[in-house]
Order: structure tokens, then sequence, then C-alpha cells
């Protein structure tokens, strides 16, 4: 796997996109706002993966033991596997940012900025990392009431439900 450190990097404007292949765990991976679709094209391996990786994450949601929904997560990120992503040339298109002001941010919230061959799976990959965030804050919070536990996995289902239409895949319920 190639790393690249962004921080000291000298990029003309021009240069063609340096495309590496990215443990979607280091950071959270934000698409440029460009590149965010109502739906996109995927290839029957893209569909068949994201599928199994949906469908793991709606079990993963209906688990009530926090560890097991963890060994689910990393499981489903195992399928997943390494997101091919660049950084864009543009980063601060369409806002009133410079570069670097859009860099620090990125820095100070722990996110990262990409342009990904595979969008879809950037998306889902980015899913996967905040529900991992969330249930490591809840394996540390004993005091999170059930029910705004059960508000938050109601929204990360609804979300799941949304990628899921803008890839165009049918998922099989679980209940």
């Amino acid at each position: 796997m190639r790393k690249v450190n962004y921080a000291k990097r000298d990029q003309a404007p021009d240069m063609s996109p340096f495309w590496e292949s990215v443990d979607v765990q280091e950071k959270l991976l934000l698409l440029v706002p460009r590149d965010l679709c109502s739906s996109y094209e995927l290839s029957e391996s893209s569909k068949s993966k994201l599928c199994i990786v949906f469908n793991q994450l709606l079990q993963c949601l209906n688990q009530t033991c926090l560890e097991q929904a963890s060994s689910i997560i990393n499981q489903t990120l195992e399928i997943l596997g390494p997101v091919e992503v660049c950084h864009p040339k543009r980063l601060a298109d369409g806002t009133s940012l410079e570069t670097w002001e859009v860099e620090d941010s990125d820095s100070y919230f722990n996110v990262r900025h990409v342009q990904a061959k595979e969008p879809a799976e950037c998306l889902i990959g980015s899913f996967l990392k905040a529900y991992q965030n969330w249930l490591e804050l809840n394996k540390h919070c004993l005091s999170l009431d059930p029910l705004k536990m059960e508000q938050v996995k109601s929204g990360f289902k609804s979300y799941i439900y949304l990628l899921s239409r803008s890839f165009g895949l049918t998922l099989k319920e679980i209940l």
C-alpha cells in the first residue's frame, strides 16, 4: 500500500490524480461535494459486494450486544476492503475557502476529502467508520438512554436504505 504525506506535497494544478489504496479505518473519508450524486452506476461485482456489506450492516444494527456488533462491523470492513482514492486537484471549488483552509478543517475533524474510483464504496466505507466510532462511544459511556440509542440506530438504518436506493440495490429484509 502506498502512503502519501499530504501535508508536504507540492502539486501542480494540472497534475494527474495519484490513486492510492486506503484502509477505511484510517480516517473518515468524505467525497468532495461535486462528486456526490443522487444515483451511481455499479459493476455487478460491486453490487454483489455492497449487498453483502449492507445486509451485514442491517444485522449489526439489530444486535443488542455491543461486542457482537463490533465484531460484525470488523468483518464487514474486511469484506469492503481498501478503497481507491486520490486527493482532489481543486479541493475548495464552490466555496469561499482556500485549499489550505479546507485541509486545516479536515485535519481538525480527522476527516479527509477525496475523490474515489468507486464513490459508492467510499460512501459506505465512511458509513462503516462512523458506525464503528459510535459503537466505541457506546462501549465507554454507561449512561446512554436506551431509547435514544434506538433512535440513532434507526437513523443509521434509514441511511442504509437511502444509500442502497442510490446504488440501485435491493436488500433482503432482516427482522
